[in-house]
């Protein structure tokens, strides 16, 4: 049923007042054109909206339902227009993303995309190395988007996008574990591992060890910078936990071999497209959480190791 709105403004009135005269007069019309309206409301309902009485009108309990409908249809239309007006503003907002430094580059040939539909909106992107930090940064509506290789569930976050992130022991050519396919935990940790200085990724080794009571080896290097650590793997005996994404033009290079390591826990990370659930998604962030997804290439492939090479399958095809 289509209901003409401006004849619910009439009947609206007339509820209000309860006397058509006073309604004409709130509407700035006459008594005759309201009675009219009405008449054909109810022809159109089906129903009696007023018992007329001496002293005006008496709604009857369609009336009342109308209404009801009324001032709804009223609350979902000015919802709709303070939405359009938030629209509007957005167009020259800011969008925050929060990612590792290993994305930068490959986001930067999204960016002018992006840019194209959208000029009026600013993209503020920060390198953040911990997924701990990523995720505080979302839930506090610090950040509107974040990547982040993630090894748990966290009921307030919405993983827009994810693919599997198994984590790799990455030694050098030279390294006595480089014939190797698999290794153990154990195997992998017999000789010095370079870990970060802090995080979830030294926490879930360090977690590792102590459920296997294996020992760790000293670590002769510690730092949160993806390259230094890499460089430390392919020039010394020692080596690191990675993902093959994270490693992919070395191990193209022949200069890091990743090594399956067959501990479960190595095989159950992700690599996700983060936001913060319940939040609303505007069509530009909604745009860029879309190229995110297409052209971010560790969302395109599920990495696994070829029975015959140590590179990861996929891998060569990463930007």
């Amino acid at each position: 049923m289509i209901i003409n709105q401006q004849r619910l403004r009439y009947f609206n009135a007339v509820f209000t007042h309860r006397e058509i005269c006073k309604a004409a007069e709130s509407m700035s019309t006459s008594a005759s054109v309201i009675k009219h309206q009405i008449k054909i409301l109810e022809k159109e309902i089906g129903y009696k909206l007023f018992e007329y009485r001496q002293d005006g009108v008496a709604p009857t309990y369609v009336a009342e339902l109308l209404l009801e409908y009324y001032r709804q249809s009223c609350d979902a239309r000015m919802a709709f227009e303070v939405g359009l007006q938030e629209l509007g503003d957005i167009r020259e907002s800011n969008i925050h993303l929060a990612i590792p430094a290993i994305f930068v580059h490959v986001f930067m040939d999204i960016f002018d995309e992006f840019r194209l539909r959208y000029p009026g909106v600013h993209l503020q992107i920060e390198e953040i190395f911990e997924t701990t930090k990523i995720i505080d940064q979302i839930l506090s509506d610090t950040a509107d988007i974040g990547i982040a290789d993630v090894f748990q569930e966290s009921p307030d976050i919405q993983h827009y996008a994810h693919v599997p992130f198994p984590l790799y022991l990455l030694v050098g050519k030279n390294h006595p574990l480089a014939g190797k396919r698999k290794v153990t935990f154990s195997e992998a940790v017999s000789y010095p591992v370079s870990l970060p200085a802090s995080g979830i990724l030294r926490q879930k080794i360090q977690a590792v060890a102590q459920s296997e009571s294996v020992q760790l080896c000293s670590s002769s290097f510690v730092s949160n910078s993806t390259t230094a650590r890499k460089i430390f793997a392919s020039t010394s005996p020692g080596a690191v936990f990675m993902s093959a994404f994270s490693a992919r033009e070395e191990i193209e290079a022949g200069t890091l071999i990743a090594l399956e390591v067959t501990h479960p826990a190595f095989q159950s990370s992700k690599m996700a497209l983060l936001t913060k659930r319940g939040n609303p998604i505007f069509p530009a962030t909604d745009h860029l959480l879309r190229l995110l997804k297409a052209r971010l290439s560790v969302f395109t492939f599920s990495p696994e190791v070829d029975n015959n090479s140590s590179i990861p399958l996929g891998a060569s095809n990463a930007e």
